[in-house]
């Protein structure tokens, strides 16, 4: 679902058998999350968070509380958190942030068991420092790493276009070409798709 006011996507994913879930970039409409894992019928373990922008960790405190669930993050985005916050208080109502306290520190290649569902951690740098994507089968959770025709933004503190597209030829392009891609705005997409014709991205290193 489309979240908040820069519409971030927010998932929400579960293990059919024991039905233990994880709420992946919770950054915004809060009550929507929660009627939306109400009608799942999941158990909230883990709030993963693919990077530190406001727009995509806005609520995970709020949330973790709620849940009583963990909070996982790359250990390089803990400091943006804080310093994206002044950027925040243009678009939310900074009375409703709840302070995000890691549980988890997430590095490449970690891989978090939810029953059944085994999701791994791709570090994916460039669209800030320690950005992740996270694999699920032949689903990747991509954040702000890849969009459909697009990649994410390189302009902030700890972006950088080099890096960018050299994680998203080395660590995605090298998945199958049917593998779908989640992003974090706007549509899914797939491998393939992308490397067809992403215009920022072509070929593999």
């Amino acid at each position: 679902m489309a979240v908040g006011p820069i519409q971030s996507n927010c998932y929400i994913i579960w293990d059919d058998v024991t039905l233990k879930g994880a709420i992946i970039d919770p950054g915004g409409n809060p009550e929507k999350i929660k009627e939306a894992v109400k009608s799942a019928g999941c158990s909230v373990e883990w709030i993963l968070l693919t990077h530190g922008h406001f727009d995509h960790v806005f609520y995970a405190g709020e949330i973790a509380e709620f849940y009583g669930a963990k909070n996982a993050i790359h250990p390089a985005d803990i400091t943006l958190i804080g310093e994206s916050l002044g950027i925040a208080e243009m678009y939310y109502d900074m009375n409703d942030y709840t302070a995000l306290y890691p549980d988890k520190l997430l590095a490449d290649g970690d891989v978090i068991t939810m029953g059944e569902i085994s999701i791994r951690v791709i570090h994916t740098p460039g669209h800030s420092m320690g950005g992740v994507c996270f694999q699920v089968g032949d689903v990747v959770f991509t954040g702000d790493t890849i969009f459909a025709g697009s990649i994410g933004r390189t302009d902030f503190p700890g972006g950088s276009f080099e890096e960018l597209t050299a994680s998203i030829q080395k660590k995605l392009y090298v998945l199958d070409d049917g593998v779908v891609l989640y992003p974090g705005h706007g549509d899914e997409t797939t491998v393939g798709a992308e490397k067809r014709t992403n215009p920022y991205v072509q070929g593999i290193v």
